[in-house]
C-alpha cells in the first residue's frame, strides 16, 4: 500500500474548493503556523461519531495542525446553510436521512476542500448509474440486464452535464420495462434473456433486499439477502419463486465465487486500497462475528488489476474515501457495487494510514490558504463555531459484566438467628468476614437447639452454603425483621423492637469480572474520544454518582480512569456514592413488582391456551414462536434442563477426567461450583409441590445469566459437560484440538455444537425478553407506577442537572452508575412521559451490561448582533450495552469480553423546557409523594 498522491483529478473542478498559488505574495511563516486547519464533519451522528471516524480524527487532531468541528444533526437538519460552521476541509457523505442537496449548496457557498465530491455522491444512489459508470471506465462487472419501470434513473442535472462533457457518457437512459418469465428457469427483459441462477437487485442503492433465484437443476428456491440482522444476513426460501414486479430491478448472472468469499475494498485516495475477505452471505446467511461484534474478515492482497480498478473507481466517482465489492471467480475479478464513504473497522494500521494520507493532502491545501488568515486570522475561529454546541451530557449507565448472582432465602424464627438483628429495627446487612462468621455460628447454634423452631434441612442447607461461600467476594447475609402470626400463618414486616422472626437472604456472586473491567475501560476510552472531538470542555466539569453495590463501584473505577485518564485510586474518593438514588431502596416499588411477578407466575402456570387464560391481559400476548400455551413452553424448556442436568451428573459420576474438560478457569469458578450452580437453577425454576409442578418464570434471569456467563467464560466446559457420556468419551479419545497457530479459514457452523444447550439458550432468551421487562410493569399504568416509585431521587437529580445547564455557564458531564432495575424503570418512564421516541416500546430488547441512556443538551448560540436568549435542545441516546443475540456463535478472545454496541438516537430533538416539563410531570404523580413519605419514615 502506497501513500496517496495528488489525486485532484478525482474531483469535479467546481468542487475541489482549492485556490491557486498566485495569492502567495509574501513569506510570513509565523502567520502560516497560526493557520490551524478546520476539519468539518458533516454527516449523520451515527456515522460522524462512530468508532472508526473517532480513531482517524483523533490521529489528525493529535498532530496539532487541526481543529475538528462536528456540524451535528440538529444543525444539518434544522439550520439554514448560512448558519453552518465554516471549515477548510469538509468530510460530508450520504447516509439515511442526510440532506445531500443541502450539503452541496453549503459547499457551493463556502467552497471548503471536500474529501469526497458531494455532487458525485448522487451517482451512487442508483445501481443502474453505477453500472453504467463502471462499464464506461473499463471496470468489469457481472453480465446483467435492467428492467426500468420508473422511466430510468434520475441524475442530478449539473452532474449529468459535467459527466457528458468530461467523460462523453450520457447518463439516465431508460431501459426496457417489459419482463416475462418464459419458463421456470428463463427470464426475458425486453429483447434480452437471462437464465437462472441469477441475482435480482433493486435499482435503489439504499434497498438491500437482494434475491438469488436458483434453477430447477439446483433444486429451485430463492435466497433472500438483507442488511445484517444480528448474526443473519440471508435466508433461503424453498419452492418455486417468481421475480418481483413492484419496482425497477437489475438481473445479474450469479457468480460462483472462489472459496465462497466476497472481497471488500476500502480506498483512501487513488493510491491506497485495503482489502478484506468475508464469507459470502450466499453460503448460509450466518454472519461470523468476533467479541467486538465485528464480522470476521481476513486481510487479503489485491492483484495489480484490482488495484487499477480501485484507482479508476476512486477517480471516476470522485470519492477519495470509499468502498466497493469484488467477486473473484475462475481467474476473473468483477466489481459488483460501489458503496461510497466506508471505513475499515478495528484496524489500527488502517487508521494510521488513513490519517497520514489525509494529513498529507490537507497540508498541501492548507499551504495555499494561509493568506486568508493573514487578512483576518480571528474571523476563522469565530466562523468555525457550530451554532448548536453540545453543552451537557447526562448518562445513566448499568454496571459491566458480572458473575451470576445467586441467593437463598427463608423465614427463620430461631432465637440465635433473630438476635443477629441486634438493635436494628428493620434490616441489617452482614458483609464483613467476621460478621458472616457470626451468622454461620448462629445457624450452627440453631441446629443444635433441641427446641429448634425451624426445619432442620433448611438450617443445614443455609449453613452449608454459607460455610462454602463465606470467603467468596460479594457474599452477604441480609436480615429483615418480621413478626410471624402463628394463628394466621402470615408474616409481615415490623418497625418496632420486638421481632420474633427474620427473613434471611443469603446472596453470593454478582461480582464484576475481568471482562467487565475490560468493557468499562473500553467504553470510557470511547466516550473520552467522542467528547474530546465534540467539545473538549465537557471533560472539565465531570461528576460521577454511583450505587453502593461492589460491581457498580468496580465498573466506575475502571470507566472513570479511562474517561478522565487518571488512576482509579485518585478518582474514586471523588465519586458520590448515592444508595438512596441508585440502589433498590424503595419498598413500595418492590411490592408493586411482586404483584407483576405473581401475575406472570399465574399466567405461565395456567393449564390451557392463552384464549382461556384468566390471567392474560393485553400486555401478556406471547410472541408467535412461544406458542399458544405458556405452561407448555416452560414445560418443554424444563425438560431440556432436566436432560442436561442428568447428563452432567452422569459425566461427573463416571468420568475421572472432568477437570480436564477446561484447562483454565476464571472468576473463582471450578467444575464443582459450575455443577452446583446448574443444579440450583433447576431447583429454583421447577418447584414440586406434592403431585403438582409449579414453574417460576421469574427465575429465567438466573438461567439466562448462567448461559451467557458460561458461553463467555466457560465455553469448553459448557459445550462438553452436557454431552451424552458416550459422545463425550469419544470426543475425549479423538482429542479434537485445533492448533493455535493455524486458525480456521472460517469457524465451523455451528460454532457451538451441543444442540440441547443451543435450544435451551434460545428458549431462555425468548422467555427472558418476555418476562424481564414485564417484571417492571405489565400494563402502562403499572409500568409508570413502578418506574416513578423506583426513580424519584434519580428523576430529581436529572431535572436539577438539566436546569443547571441553562442557569450556569460552562459545559458539564454527569454519570449515574446503577443496576439493571433503574435502567428498566427510567426507560419505561421515557416512553410513558411521551417523549418523542424513535423506537417503539416493543422493539427495545435486552438491556445488557453497560447499557446506557444519555441525555445530550445542545445550546444554540445567537448571532453576534442579535439580542436573543440562547436556545436549548435535548436528545436522548441509547445503547443496549454489551449485547450479542447469537453469543454461542461469537468468537471470544482471552478477555471474554463483548464490546458495547454504539449509541443510537432514541428520541428526536425537543426543547429543554419540554424535556424538563415531561420529567417533572412524573414527579407530580401521587406515587412520587408516596416515595417521599417513605423516605421521611425511614429517616
Amino acid at each position: 500500500m502506497e501513500g496517496m498522491a495528488d489525486d485532484s483529478a478525482a474531483e469535479m473542478p467546481e468542487e475541489t474548493g482549492e485556490r491557486g498559488e498566485g495569492a502567495r505574495f509574501m513569506d510570513l511563516p509565523q502567520l502560516e503556523a497560526r493557520a490551524r486547519g478546520v476539519i468539518g464533519v458533516c454527516a449523520m451522528d451515527s456515522k460522524a461519531r462512530s468508532r472508526p471516524m473517532a480513531n482517524i480524527l483523533e490521529r489528525l487532531q493529535a498532530t496539532g495542525r487541526y481543529t475538528v468541528v462536528f456540524f451535528g444533526e440538529k444543525t444539518i437538519l434544522d439550520e439554514g446553510i448560512e448558519k453552518w460552521p465554516v471549515c477548510d476541509f469538509l468530510i460530508a457523505f450520504f447516509s439515511k436521512g442526510f440532506p445531500l442537496e443541502k450539503a452541496l449548496q453549503y459547499w457551493r457557498e463556502r467552497r471548503p476542500f471536500s474529501v469526497n465530491s458531494l455532487v458525485r455522491q448522487f451517482l451512487l444512489l442508483d445501481r443502474r448509474v453505477v453500472l453504467e459508470m463502471l462499464r464506461h471506465i473499463g471496470v468489469p462487472t457481472p453480465a446483467h440486464v435492467v428492467a426500468s419501470r420508473d422511466g430510468g434513473p434520475w441524475v442530478h442535472p449539473a452532474l449529468q452535464q459535467a459527466i457528458e462533457r468530461r467523460m462523453g457518457l450520457r447518463l439516465g437512459a431508460a431501459n426496457a420495462a417489459d419482463v416475462e418469465e418464459l419458463d421456470a428457469d428463463t427470464l426475458r427483459v425486453g429483447t434480452e434473456v437471462i437464465h437462472k441462477p441469477f441475482v435480482e437487485k433493486p435499482c435503489d442503492s439504499e434497498d438491500h433486499n437482494i434475491y438469488i433465484y436458483y434453477s430447477r437443476a439446483q433444486g429451485g428456491g430463492v435466497r433472500r439477502l438483507f442488511r445484517k440482522t444480528g448474526n443473519k444476513s440471508s435466508e433461503f426460501v424453498p419452492g418455486p419463486a417468481h421475480v418481483r414486479r413492484d419496482g425497477s430491478f437489475i438481473y445479474e448472472e450469479f457468480v460462483d465465487v472462489d472459496n465462497a468469499e466476497d472481497v471488500k475494498v476500502y480506498t483512501v485516495g487513488q493510491r491506497y486500497a485495503h482489502a478484506e475477505v468475508r464469507k459470502s452471505p450466499v453460503v448460509d446467511g450466518h454472519v461470523r462475528r468476533d467479541s467486538a461484534g465485528k464480522e470476521i474478515r481476513f486481510v487479503r492482497a489485491l492483484t495489480d488489476a484490482e488495484r487499477g480498478y480501485a484507482r479508476a473507481v476512486c477517480k471516476a466517482f470522485g470519492q477519495r474515501v470509499c468502498g466497493f465489492d469484488i467477486l473473484r471467480a475462475a481467474g476473473r475479478s468483477l466489481v459488483m457495487d460501489v458503496n461510497g464513504w466506508s471505513f475499515v473497522k478495528g484496524s489500527e494500521a488502517y487508521y494510521d494510514d488513513a490519517a497520514r494520507i489525509l494529513d498529507t493532502r490537507f497540508q498541501k491545501v492548507l499551504h495555499h490558504r494561509w493568506v486568508a488568515r493573514f487578512v483576518d486570522p480571528d474571523a476563522v475561529g469565530r466562523a468555525a463555531e457550530c451554532r448548536w454546541a453540545l453543552k451537557a451530557v447526562l448518562a445513566v449507565c448499568r454496571h459491566a459484566d458480572r458473575t451470576p448472582k445467586q441467593k437463598s432465602k427463608c423465614v427463620l424464627r430461631s432465637p440465635s438467628v433473630v438476635a443477629l438483628l441486634g438493635d436494628a429495627s428493620t434490616e441489617v446487612v452482614l458483609r464483613n468476614p467476621s460478621d458472616l462468621h457470626r451468622a454461620l455460628d448462629a445457624l450452627l447454634e440453631a441446629r443444635l437447639n433441641p427446641h429448634i423452631a425451624d426445619p432442620l434441612p433448611t438450617i443445614d442447607h443455609l449453613a452449608d452454603v454459607l460455610g462454602r461461600k463465606i470467603a467468596m467476594p460479594g457474599t452477604k447475609v441480609q436480615l429483615k425483621s418480621l413478626k410471624v402470626d402463628d394463628s394466621s400463618a402470615k408474616t409481615q414486616s415490623t418497625s418496632d423492637n420486638s421481632p420474633n422472626a427474620v427473613l434471611l437472604i443469603l446472596k453470593w456472586g454478582g461480582e464484576c469480572t475481568h471482562a467487565g473491567l475490560a468493557q468499562s475501560l473500553d467504553l470510557g476510552e470511547i466516550m473520552r474520544k467522542d467528547l474530546l472531538l465534540i467539545n473538549s470542555s465537557l471533560l472539565e466539569d465531570v461528576r460521577i454518582f454511583a450505587s453502593s453495590e461492589r460491581r457498580v463501584l468496580s465498573t466506575v473505577g475502571a470507566y472513570a480512569s479511562a474517561f478522565l485518564n487518571q488512576p482509579a485510586e485518585v478518582l474514586m474518593p471523588r465519586v458520590s456514592v448515592r444508595p438512596d438514588m441508585l440502589d433498590d431502596s424503595c419498598v413500595a416499588a418492590k411490592d408493586e413488582m411482586e404483584v407483576a411477578k405473581q401475575q406472570l407466575r399465574d399466567f405461565f402456570n395456567f393449564h390451557g391456551p392463552i384464549s382461556a387464560n384468566p390471567f392474560c391481559s393485553p400486555g401478556l400476548q406471547l410472541p408467535a414462536e412461544m406458542g399458544e400455551c405458556p405452561r407448555s413452553f416452560l414445560h418443554d424448556m424444563c425438560n431440556i434442563i432436566c436432560r442436561l442436568i442428568a447428563r452432567m451428573e452422569q459425566n461427573f459420576a463416571e468420568l475421572s477426567c472432568v477437570d480436564t474438560l477446561q484447562p483454565e478457569w476464571c472468576c473463582g469458578e471450578t467444575p464443582d461450583l459450575f455443577r452446583e450452580r446448574w443444579k440450583k437453577i433447576l431447583r429454583d425454576f421447577r418447584i414440586v409441590e406434592s403431585d403438582n409442578v409449579v414453574y417460576d418464570p421469574a427465575k429465567v434471569g438466573e438461567l439466562y445469566d448462567s448461559l451467557k456467563y458460561d458461553a463467555l467464560h466457560n465455553r469448553p466446559f459448557l459445550e462438553r459437560i452436557f454431552m451424552p457420556i458416550h459422545e463425550l468419551q469419544r470426543d475425549l479419545q479423538e482429542h479434537r484440538v485445533i492448533p493455535d497457530h493455524v486458525p480456521p479459514e472460517y469457524p465451523p457452523d455451528p460454532l457451538f455444537s451441543q444442540q440441547d444447550v443451543r435450544d435451551l439458550y434460545y428458549r431462555a432468551k425468548q422467555l427472558f425478553d418476555f418476562v424481564t421487562r414485564r417484571e417492571y410493569g405489565i400494563e402502562p399504568p403499572q409500568r409508570k407506577k413502578i418506574g416513578v416509585l423506583a426513580s424519584v431521587p434519580l428523576l430529581r437529580q436529572l431535572i436539577a442537572d438539566l436546569n443547571a445547564v441553562r442557569s450556569e455557564d460552562g459545559a458539564r458531564t454527569r454519570f449515574y452508575f446503577t443496576k439493571e432495575s433503574h435502567i428498566h424503570a427510567l426507560l419505561n418512564l421515557i416512553f410513558l412521559c411521551h417523549m418523542p421516541t424513535m423506537v417503539p416500546y416493543e422493539h427495545v430488547g435486552e438491556l445488557d451490561y453497560l447499557t446506557h441512556i444519555i441525555f445530550e443538551v445542545y445550546e444554540r448560540k445567537p448571532d453576534v448582533d442579535a439580542d436573543l436568549e440562547r436556545e436549548y435542545s435535548v436528545r436522548v441516546g441509547f445503547s443496549p450495552g454489551a449485547n450479542c443475540f447469537h453469543i454461542l456463535d461469537t468468537n471470544i478472545d482471552s478477555t471474554h469480553a463483548l464490546k458495547v454496541l454504539p449509541r443510537r438516537n432514541f428520541t428526536y430533538h425537543m426543547s429543554l423546557d419540554k424535556a424538563i416539563s415531561m420529567l417533572q410531570s412524573l414527579l407530580d404523580d401521587k406515587c412520587a409523594s408516596k416515595v417521599s413519605a417513605e423516605k421521611e419514615d425511614t429517616s
